[in-house]
């Protein structure tokens, strides 16, 4: 055991490399600023030019030693070790983002720091500070790793939570930067077709059989390159939609050889990387297996330098991707997800993900896939997936549990072989952390919302989860939903009164969001039934106030905490009283 810090005195300096990259000056700043908070102790640091000395924290690769040229090939640009040799404390990576990840590693493993999100962390205060003989290696599973959620969009969090991903995510030198595409990262065939002004969308798919439009991609994809020079994948993907391949006799003909319409398209994408390999050697070619291109075709493989991103837009969000083969709110694809992961796994040397984590037209419903998101990433890097993009809320604060979602996607883009109990440990530990004594009874409503859906089944596009999350034991629907609404408003209740700061209570406001909005479709439904009954004009009149009542709290909580934006592509940051009766959903900027 070392005791680094006591009585707010320190005998230790932070020791790192002359010459040191702004990644690792970073690591140094922020190991001094934390544990600064912790003990009241001001370390000092200097390079490795400075004679050696006993207490040392040395960062990266120094002449201090504890490193040879194969620990550091096998680190690679991310990986780290933290370790106690005799009276010093080893934190080796490199300096591009290691030594980094490594600081903010050491900062929570053994200090005690907790970091969950754009704006709140937990940093204890110690007296004396004593750290354990540790000897830990991490390296990642995943090259490119991506939360989608705006409580992790900022680079100092992303940072801290491992997060290298930047599409809509700025990650600049001072933290290491990230994995970049040169240009946007979706969607891109329209604008590199010259089918669209770049930044805009097409929705019919080009002719790939037209050499006139493969010359016009490849001139626009060579352009984007030297635009974007530190890029490492260009993406050369499908316009959005589900409209299908091109129907022309050349391109028909391919893929009904290839009994897919992703013959063409892969087809295409593959000319472009041979064409570009010896030009652009460190790029990686990127295209969709998404909608009609998400079955492998017969014969034609990827080439080394292509990566295939497969989405798993049709599935069952509720459920394990491997265990659950329902595809909710659409009728195909006939293949299971799984199934076409393990062969594409099988056929593509680089295989990346787009899974889906949130309700895409209403983000702050419930959408209760924390029981199974472990089991996908798992699944995923079981199957040599080597990025994955877990599209949640980027635009702003989500009203449902988008800040435990952002984090513990985060954490397990970083260990996917997690097992199950640690798992519900980091998210016990983030319940505690963000919300208090009270995250006891926020951990409570997980669970038994978990239980009032295990036998739903729901895919990424719905208004109303009172479908799908309702208790069993009851006579009627409408009684299970009700019983539900109680039962949820006593645990955020109970959860509340324990909450010891105005964050605390902010936190548990803004999960409780999803809450109004469920009551608001039980309530608008009776209002629905009963609205025509004169015999039943009172209970339409005590529903209609119960609505009312209920969208201007969840007004009042949607415009205090910055959820501007109800659902994908809507906004309503100017709209200040809107028609109470109306459905949440419909709350948006005039046109």
């Amino acid at each position: 055991m070392i005791r680094l810090a006591e009585g707010r005195t320190t005998d230790y300096e932070i020791i790192y490399r002359d010459g040191a990259s702004e990644a690792e000056k970073t690591a140094v700043a922020e190991l001094k600023k934390y544990l600064f908070k912790i003990t009241g102790a001001i370390l000092c640091e200097f390079t490795d030019n400075r004679h050696e000395t006993p207490h040392e924290i040395v960062l990266g690769y120094t002449n201090r030693g504890g490193w040879d040229e194969e620990l550091k090939a096998k680190l690679g640009d991310e990986g780290f070790v933290i370790k106690t040799v005799g009276e010093k404390i080893f934190i080796l990576g490199s300096d591009v983002r290691g030594a980094l990840y490594g600081a903010y590693t050491f900062l929570e493993k053994c200090c005690g720091c907790l970091f969950m999100t754009n704006d709140y962390e937990k940093v204890p205060r110690r007296e004396t500070l004593d750290i354990d003989d540790i000897d830990d290696t991490e390296i990642p599973v995943f090259m490119s790793r991506n939360s989608y959620w705006y409580p992790v969009k900022e680079e100092a969090i992303s940072a801290k939570l491992k997060i290298n991903g930047c599409s809509d995510r700025v990650l600049t030198e001072k933290y290491g930067g990230g994995v970049y595409y040169a240009g946007d990262f979706q969607h891109t065939l329209g604008y590199l077709a010259e089918q669209c002004p770049e930044g805009e969308r097409a929705w019919v798919q080009p002719c790939l059989s037209d050499e006139k439009v493969y010359q016009t991609v490849l001139k626009n994809v060579r352009r984007k390159l030297k635009e974007c020079p530190g890029a490492k994948i260009m993406s050369i993907t499908q316009n959005d939609g589900d409209t299908g391949a091109c129907k022309c006799e050349k391109c028909r003909a391919v893929n009904e050889r290839e009994e897919s319409e992703m013959g063409t398209m892969l087809q295409f994408v593959n000319r472009i990387a041979r064409e570009l390999k010896d030009e652009y050697p460190d790029v990686l070619f990127d295209t969709f297996a998404y909608r009609f291109t998400r079955k492998p075709p017969k014969t034609i493989m990827p080439e080394d330098n292509v990566i295939v991103r497969l989405c798993s837009i049709e599935c069952c969000f509720r459920h394990a991707h491997e265990d659950c083969h329902e595809t909710p709110g659409h009728e195909g694809p006939s293949e299971p997800f799984s199934d076409q992961l393990v062969e594409w796994a099988r056929r593509t040397k680089h295989l990346f993900i787009w899974d889906y984590t949130t309700d895409f037209t209403n983000y702050s419903t419930s959408f209760m896939n924390i029981p199974i998101l472990r089991r996908n990433v798992e699944f995923f890097a079981k199957n040599g997936a080597e990025g994955i993009f877990e599209q949640g809320n980027i635009f702003c604060p989500n009203g449902e549990f988008g800040e435990l979602k952002g984090y513990i996607l985060a954490r397990l883009l970083w260990n996917p072989y997690m097992t199950e109990e640690e798992y519900w440990r980091e998210i016990d530990r983030f319940c505690e952390g963000y919300y208090g004594r009270g995250g006891k009874y926020i951990r409570e409503l997980i669970d038994y919302m978990a239980e009032c859906s295990k036998d739903s089944h729901f895919g990424i596009y719905f208004d109303n989860a009172s479908i799908y999350i309702k208790p069993d034991g009851y006579a009627t629907e409408r009684e299970a939903k009700m019983a539900y609404i109680a039962h949820a408003e006593e645990l955020y209740k109970k959860a509340r009164e324990l909450a010891e700061t105005d964050e605390e209570i902010a936190h548990i406001n803004c999960s409780e969001i999803q809450l109004y909005n469920y009551k608001f479709f039980v309530y608008n439904e009776i209002c629905d039934e009963t609205k025509d009954d004169p015999a039943r004009r009172d209970e339409y009149e005590s529903a209609r106030e119960t609505v009312i009542a209920n969208n201007k709290t969840m007004f009042r909580y949607m415009k205090m905490y910055g959820m501007v934006c109800p659902r994908e592509f809507i906004w309503m940051d100017r709209v200040d009283e809107p028609d109470w009766t109306r459905c949440p959903l419909l709350w948006e900027n005039p046109r």
